[in-house]
């Protein structure tokens, strides 16, 4: 494909560094060796097992094993310990909260391929169809009991076609990190993705992560994140952990050419994605070259502190981050549309419950300098208020699963802007399994309340080959002017696809 550019060119002070837990997907023995802290439950309705104990499992490749710690945990993402899993070949069980082999350990293995081509139902989209395709491999060295090395990319290929055509291929770092481990902490250097929060799809207190725009909200949000440079120092304190991270380099958000439909400006129509138009916008717009580039910087740093209890997670957090994604504003000095990535602090938490045979989910988040865009064109900030409340459960305690969720953004005291001062979303997801588990219905969506905006993802996947999915999905897009639904109203589309992970 045209235009290719590798990324290791402009970041390659992050082949030293490294960030991602120890994949249990990389493993390739058929018996495994856990060493547990605290009680330990494998799915739902295994009983726990006490802690202390020696627990030996069959591991078959390219299956997924679902971990929680603590009977009463509610919150799946959160450990409050960590597990490893190691093969036991030539086993060195130490007591405590890991199970490690003696003798250094490599492993190279190709994590996923994807494929996917879908059309544009609209004939008022400015493209006819849109083809993808996505692989990632990973390097993994396990020196020593204390020590790990891990080196991944990924390959991201783009093809559009029709009024505006767009091609592109992007080599890029994924998750490479160093690791030194110990008993009650972890010391990781490299490129991560630390998405903090409880929220699924717009979780308030996520703001050291790196947005992927590259296929706008077509993936889930595991999918839309990139790895980012950091150091990140988390200590574990029975139950609780503290988190510090630091960026030193900051990585604004991935973003597709401008010709994708997915690009943020649309230049034919005059119009910023989330923004509510003028004449005169729509003109300067038009006809305005677009900067997208960040200054050069820190990308700031963040302080989390974390606990699970007796059916109950919470964790409070401090940030002082730059944002990833571009807040576009006409630079009348330069003469250019000029992405900013301002600095704000971010105070905030979250809350996890189980209780009435669900998982609910409270978060909010605090941050000053939003930025937002006065009436006469001039670019400002005021402080935001960013929360959201969920509900995950499983009908009939089988293994369907849902999850429902309420979130809004608030700017407080805001000038006279053509931005949304108050947004209030009702999203959510569900996951529904069928036929002996060969066919999964899944979907996800969100509709605006305070005003139309809608946004709809149903997909049918064949899931009966091992490792494998084919899937066929829609993204459908409605909105009232100002909303990401009415930007996106003309490229709704109907895609085809099959992914597999190893």
């Amino acid at each position: 494909m045209a235009n290719f550019r590798n990324q290791f060119d402009r970041t390659a002070p992050l082949l030293w560094l490294c960030v991602a837990l120890f994949p249990i997907s990389s493993l390739t023995a058929d018996e495994e060796v856990l060493i547990i802290e605290d009680e330990l439950v494998i799915d739902e309705g295994t009983p726990a097992t006490p802690a202390g104990e020696l627990l030996i499992i069959d591991y078959q490749d390219n299956q997924e094993l679902l971990i929680e710690e603590g009977s009463g945990s509610a919150d799946k993402s959160e450990p409050g310990q960590e597990i490893l899993i190691e093969t036991n070949e030539q086993p060195s069980v130490e007591v405590g909260d890991r199970a490690v082999a003696e003798s250094s350990n490599f492993s190279l293995k190709l994590d996923e391929l994807w494929g996917e081509y879908g059309v544009f139902t609209h004939s008022a989209s400015d493209a006819n169809g849109l083809g993808y395709l996505h692989g990632q491999a990973t390097a993994l060295w396990t020196p020593s009991s204390h020590w790990d090395l891990q080196a991944s990319v990924r390959l991201d290929g783009y093809s559009q076609h029709g009024n505006r055509d767009w091609d592109h291929a992007d080599l890029d770092y994924d998750e490479t990190f160093i690791r030194y481990r110990s008993d009650n902490f972890r010391l990781t250097a490299g490129a991560q993705k630390i998405v903090w929060g409880r929220i699924d799809e717009f979780p308030p207190t996520d703001r050291l992560s790196t947005h992927d725009l590259s296929r706008y909200i077509m993936d889930d949000l595991a999918d839309r994140r990139r790895a980012s440079a950091a150091i990140r120092y988390e200590h574990f304190f029975g139950e609780k952990k503290l988190d510090v991270v630091f960026l030193p380099w900051f990585r604004e958000a991935e973003l597709p050419g401008a010709s994708s439909v997915w690009f943020p400006v649309n230049r034919q129509s005059g119009q910023i994605l989330g923004l509510n138009s003028t004449p005169a916008s729509v003109a300067l717009i038009k006809s305005a070259p677009v900067d997208v580039d960040a200054s050069n910087s820190d990308g700031g740093f963040g302080i989390r502190y974390s606990g699970t209890g007796e059916g109950m997670d919470y964790a409070l957090t401090v940030q002082k981050v730059r944002q990833s994604l571009p807040y576009f504003n006409y630079n009348s000095t330069r003469g250019v549309l000029e992405a900013k990535y301002p600095r704000s602090w971010v105070l905030g938490g979250d809350v996890g419950v189980e209780a009435m045979g669900a998982i609910w989910r409270f978060e909010a988040g605090w941050m000053s300098d939003a930025p937002v865009t006065r009436i006469d064109g001039s670019y400002d900030t005021v402080n935001s208020l960013n929360w959201g409340a969920g509900v995950e459960f499983f009908p009939g305690d089988g293994d369907a699963r849902v999850n429902l969720q309420l979130t809004g953004i608030i700017h407080d005291d805001a000038p006279a802007v053509i931005d949304r001062t108050e947004i209030y979303l009702f999203g959510g997801s569900f996951e529904v399994p069928f036929a002996q588990d060969q066919w999964r219905l899944k979907g996800r969506f969100y509709k605006g309340l305070d005003t139309h905006d809608l946004y709809l993802n149903p997909e049918l996947a064949y899931t009966g080959w091992e490792s494998q999915e084919v899937y066929l999905e829609a993204h459908y897009f409605e909105g009232a002017a100002g909303t990401p639904g009415a930007f996106h109203q003309d490229n709704s589309i109907l895609a085809v696809g099959w992914r597999a992970k190893f």
